[in-house]
């Protein structure tokens, strides 16, 4: 299945994450250093959203 998402999904910022890699994000968002950042629907999805939303919705 994996094989099927990579050729279906674009991800231009070096494919699929290891957990090493995205929990700085949840450890961080969660954490008292984190005074302002809520309410907010983050993507760690590799450039896929911006890839498929393309250059116009920016």
């Amino acid at each position: 299945m994996r094989k099927v998402v990579d050729a279906s999904v674009p991800m231009p910022l070096h494919g699929h994450a290891r957990p090493e890699q995205v929990a700085p994000l949840p450890a961080w968002l969660t954490s008292q250093e984190n005074t302002h950042v809520t309410g907010q629907v983050v993507f760690i999805d590799g450039g896929t959203a911006a890839a498929l939303r393309g250059d116009g919705a920016w």
